[in-house]
């Protein structure tokens, strides 16, 4: 039906009004690669809407579904194919549908529908058990405009190249010309005044002897007559003595012995030196010679000639001049036209290019020929557009990442507890702030038991989402072992064993683990290579690091049982108003603008002095540790992430119940050894 496209462009959009901004994006951006014009463009916007919208609204009328739309372009026409997956407007599914009758019958839609056909040149309605296809096709028509732009079609590139050529070589040719016309002009006009002169000086000089031997009148007349016959551009001779009595006319012997007057405005006396009157509509060119005896003038040669001869001859040459060089212009602006396609056609095609570029076309180079001037302008140009095509893939891939470490990192936030349990007798603050949008650092207090809740900070090397991961299935390994094992100890050396099997190479855990029991108001802890725990004793007014020793978890070792051996685990009895302080190494490694940490002095510091009012909460600290830090670093970017969990015993009666601890669990003793002596009795 057709020849073979020049593109096709296929697409998938939601059947929803929302996304009808999208579909007629995509229209757009063909109908520019199709080369339509801006009128052709904005009727198929609307004719594509009206249908988009048709179907969205009748198609999809009980559910939601998809909407494809391909454009295939031609040379002369584009065909656009709305193509969806719902309802259809013929009702008895027999195929395609009249859309004549479907507009008389007002039924819905049938207006739209005659939009539609009276913008497009062909319109079809297809249904299958499948799918159903409304088919437009719309022919590219040739602007037809008039004035200034059919003006602007003609003035192409080449066009105005060979023009501006030809004015510019015109020009040049033309000042030449006059230039070398105007001195050649003069230099003519000087010689033959130089002539003149010449011939004049030369009758004087003879003339002169005439006088002086006081020659005839006919032997004067002889003179100047066979002078004047030699010479054709001489008009008139005249020879007077010094009574300014003339001597010789060359035009009539009667003015012999009569007073010579001189033409109207000239000057008798200047001697060698032309001068000009008009005579009969011409100019007429006047010289006075003189006839010396020394320095003793005895008579005046005067002689009229015309230099109308050399104005024709220079005329006539003018003309030949002129007429070869407007052959030769004429020929070298053909030549100019048709090498101008050598300049100007890879420009052409580095516009084209450059069209198809803005409508979309990331893929067809530019082909690498012409002159090396323009093969480096293509190949730059093909260099630039596969720049911008991987930019732009690694723009989306970078969004794409991006959107997907901003789930993660709300998906991160999710597993960080959302409420802290309510513990008897503590108050409990927690923080944490990722470096990053996800982070390695993990915080986490849970119930374990009846009176026994497990309290964990730990960080794992490195940043990012895979530090993150690390943490997400650190956090659920350590809750799953600590609600089936009673030691802190045990319960990390079951955490590492699982870990060092999960964990990528070169990753590793710190972990500050330890078990509040409620009964005895007393924690039981392990430090798997973690910061110091920070104690402040209340009873003593002192702060004191607590570290036990232990490894790293997830480091590969070459024995066993070796992690297991370095852990160690210690108990201490909470008195009232102790407090104790968990954290990464965030906090103390925040620099400030000069490079130097927050260190852990001035962390021990901060807690100890702030911790010396009772009414002061946890919160309270916690919201001022966190001012402490922004202040010293200057709210810069943090360099790593900060968690800490802060606990302070507020029970008054920690002693007795201490106490009554121990007894009960002394009557425990005494109770189970009690049976096992009833037991051995038996036996």
């Amino acid at each position: 039906m057709f020849k073979r496209p020049i593109k096709e462009i296929n697409a998938e959009f939601k059947a929803e009004e929302k996304y009808l901004d999208s579909v007629q994006r995509t229209v757009r951006e063909s109908c520019i690669a199709a080369s339509m014009n801006k009128k052709e463009i904005g009727a198929v916007l609307l004719a594509i809407e009206e249908g988009a919208t048709n179907i969205i609204r009748h198609a999809y009328l009980y559910e939601k579904g998809l909407m494809r739309v391909r454009i295939v372009i031609y040379k002369k026409l584009v065909v656009f194919s709305l193509i969806d997956y719902g309802r259809s407007f013929q009702p008895d599914n027999s195929g395609k549908v009249d859309l004549h009758k479907l507009v008389e019958s007002g039924r819905k839609g049938g207006l739209g529908f005659y939009m539609i056909q009276k913008i497009m040149d062909s319109v079809e309605y297809i249904s299958t058990a499948e799918f159903n296809e409304l088919r437009m096709i719309k022919r590219v028509h040739k602007d037809k405009q008039k004035g200034r732009p059919f003006l602007r079609r003609m003035l192409t590139l080449r066009f105005k190249f060979s023009i501006w050529t030809f004015i510019i070589v015109s020009m040049i040719i033309g000042g030449s010309i006059f230039y070398f016309d105007y001195e050649i002009s003069n230099e003519m006009y000087a010689h033959k005044h130089n002539t003149v002169q010449a011939l004049g000086t030369t009758i004087a000089a003879q003339a002169a002897g005439y006088l002086i031997n006081n020659r005839s009148d006919v032997e004067f007349d002889e003179l100047i007559v066979s002078y004047k016959q030699a010479n054709p551009e001489l008009k008139k001779i005249v020879l007077t003595d010094s009574f300014q009595l003339i001597r010789a006319h060359s035009d009539d012997i009667l003015h012999i012995r009569n007073k010579y007057s001189i033409p109207h405005n000239l000057l008798s006396d200047s001697y060698n030196f032309p001068q000009s009157y008009m005579e009969q509509g011409s100019q007429v060119e006047f010289l006075v010679v003189p006839i010396t005896l020394g320095k003793k003038i005895i008579g005046k040669v005067y002689i009229d000639y015309t230099t109308e001869g050399l104005y024709l001859q220079l005329t006539e040459t003018r003309k030949q001049i002129i007429l070869l060089t407007v052959i030769l212009l004429v020929f070298g602006v053909l030549c100019i036209y048709l090498l101008s396609d050598y300049f100007v056609s890879p420009i052409l095609k580095i516009t084209h290019r450059i069209r198809r570029f803005t409508s979309g076309d990331l893929e067809t180079e530019l082909p690498l020929e012409g002159a090396e001037e323009f093969f480096e302008i293509s190949k730059a140009f093909n260099h630039m557009i596969t720049r911008l095509s991987q930019d732009r893939k690694n723009i989306a891939a970078r969004e794409k990442m991006a959107k997907e470490i901003e789930v993660a990192s709300q998906i991160q936030k999710t597993l960080l507890p959302s409420k802290l349990p309510q513990i008897l007798n503590l108050d409990v603050e927690t923080f944490y702030r990722a470096a990053s949008l996800v982070g390695g650092d993990l915080y986490d207090i849970f119930k374990v038991s009846e009176n026994r809740y497990c309290m964990v900070v730990a960080d794992v090397s490195g940043k990012g989402v895979p530090a993150s991961l690390v943490m997400s299935m650190l956090r659920t390994v350590i809750q799953i072992y600590a609600r089936q094992i009673v030691s802190p100890k045990e319960i990390i050396v079951a955490v590492n064993d699982y870990m060092k099997k999960n964990i990528p190479p070169g990753m590793f855990v710190t972990v500050f683990l330890l078990i509040y029991d409620g009964v005895d108001n007393s924690i039981q802890y392990v430090s798997a290579g973690h910061n110091p725990m920070i104690y402040f004793n209340s009873s003593k007014n002192i702060i004191e690091e607590l570290n036990p020793k232990g490894m790293p978890v997830g480091l590969p070792t070459k024995e066993a049982d070796k992690f297991e051996s370095s852990i160690i685990e210690e108990k201490r009895i909470l008195r009232d108003k102790d407090c104790f302080f968990v954290y990464t190494d965030g906090i103390t490694e925040a620099p400030d603008r000069d490079g130097k940490l927050f260190g852990i002095e001035r962390l021990k510091s901060f807690i100890q002095s702030h911790l010396k009012s009772d009414s002061i909460s946890m919160k309270n600290i916690s919201e001022k540790l966190v001012d402490e830090i922004d202040d010293y670093t200057g709210f810069h970017k943090a360099a790593d992430d900060i968690s800490y969990i802060i606990v302070r015993n507020s029970n008054a009666r920690t002693k007795d119940m201490t106490n009554e601890s121990r007894e009960k669990r002394t009557s425990l003793a005494i109770k189970n050894i009690s049976a096992d002596t009833s037991d051995s009795d038996i036996s």
